[in-house]
């Protein structure tokens, strides 16, 4: 393929009837794209609690999240971008009220010996959470 065919992105509304649209949403084009049911998997799971996080934590001042799909050498770039100036950090353990999005997300790119960067989003005066996961199976 291309690499303009693997580069895709939509938007959300920021409410709690929208995450499993991301996710399916997701899901669809990782698959259309070959990816493995466990990259796909794994995504599902990232676009999940990052949009979650926005309709919980962002929705007031970012009525959509942008989601985008990318495969950049050398592997799987996931972004959720929302209009909210704060950036969130993972807590170091799950914690009663809440921080087990990021937690959970934090384990899972790094299981996948991935990396995440929370970036400015000069467009909207908001951030961007991207994840990069590689595409080659990680070493044992």
């Amino acid at each position: 393929m291309s690499s303009t065919a693997m580069h895709h992105t939509f938007q959300v509304i920021s409410t709690a009837e929208h995450v499993p649209v991301a996710r399916r949403e997701t899901a669809k084009i990782l698959a259309d794209w070959g990816m493995s049911e466990h990259v796909v998997e794994t995504a599902c799971l990232i676009i999940s609690e990052l949009v979650t996080n926005v309709v919980r934590h962002a929705a007031m001042l970012s009525p959509t999240a942008t989601v985008t799909l990318a495969v950049e050498e050398p592997g799987l770039v996931l972004t959720v971008a929302d209009a909210h100036p704060l950036k969130p950090k993972p807590l170091p353990a799950a914690h009663p009220q809440g921080g087990r999005g990021l937690f959970l997300v934090d384990a899972l790119v790094g299981d996948a010996r991935g990396h995440v960067s929370v970036l400015p989003d000069v467009a909207t005066g908001g951030k961007q959470i991207v994840i990069h996961l590689p595409l080659a199976p990680v070493p044992a």
